[in-house]
């Protein structure tokens, strides 16, 4: 078995009481409000998935779980 170069990166929340798994960059696009000094416009103006995750760990409490392939963010008292 080979081992993932990049990993997977994703976000699981409670979309009004449906569980979605979605990629960051996707869960940003949707919530820009918590991105104000980012337009979407390009890459330039798109937050990165570190900055994504940072943002959903610190300030909406969600927690964070990792192996070799991949990296999931969920709102555990969401979920």
């Amino acid at each position: 078995m080979t081992k993932r170069i990049n990993k997977k990166h994703f976000i699981i929340f409670n979309n009004g009481g449906v569980i979605c798994a979605t990629t960051p960059k996707d869960w940003a696009r949707a919530h820009q409000n918590y991105f104000p000094n980012k337009d979407f416009s390009d890459s330039n103006n798109t937050p990165t998935v570190k900055e994504i995750e940072t943002y959903l760990l610190e300030f909406l409490g969600f927690k964070r779980l990792n192996n070799n392939e991949m990296v999931i963010c969920y709102d555990f008292n969401a979920i």
